[in-house]
């Protein structure tokens, strides 16, 4: 399935390299071309002002700070980003923090192309 443009580009923030490649894998195997990496929120300050994303993978436990104050600053800044958090913990208690923090999906990893091709499909739906 092919997705609207409306969701690029695509900004992964996540501290594992094999997580942000096979994510962009995926990502470009659904059709989209414009996605971009970081290992910290620091890195991705640069990327975020060079080219705002529309689409946010945000990790929720990287080294420089926690998800959480990264989803606010990026509530604050970049609005109209959508921003879907990603964890290995996959908790109730972790989801709905998400949904409440201003995050609009969550997926557990380990990604697959089911679970993003979903989420997607759900996000595309509000856009």
């Amino acid at each position: 399935m092919e997705f609207v443009r409306p969701l690029e580009p695509i900004l992964i923030i996540d501290d594992s390299v094999e997580a942000r490649e096979y994510l962009s894998n995926i990502l470009e195997n659904l059709g989209f071309e414009e996605v971009s990496g970081s290992e910290d929120f620091e890195s991705a300050k640069h990327l975020l002002e060079k080219n705002p994303p529309n689409l946010i993978f945000l990790d929720i436990e990287l080294p420089d700070t926690d998800g959480s104050g990264i989803l606010d600053y990026l509530n604050d800044h970049y609005p109209k980003s959508h921003v879907i958090m990603c964890s290995g913990h996959n908790s109730l208690e972790c989801v709905q923090n998400t949904w409440e923090c201003g995050a609009k999906d969550f997926i557990e990893k380990p990604f697959n192309a089911k679970k993003v091709d979903t989420v997607l499909k759900r996000l595309e739906l509000v856009t």
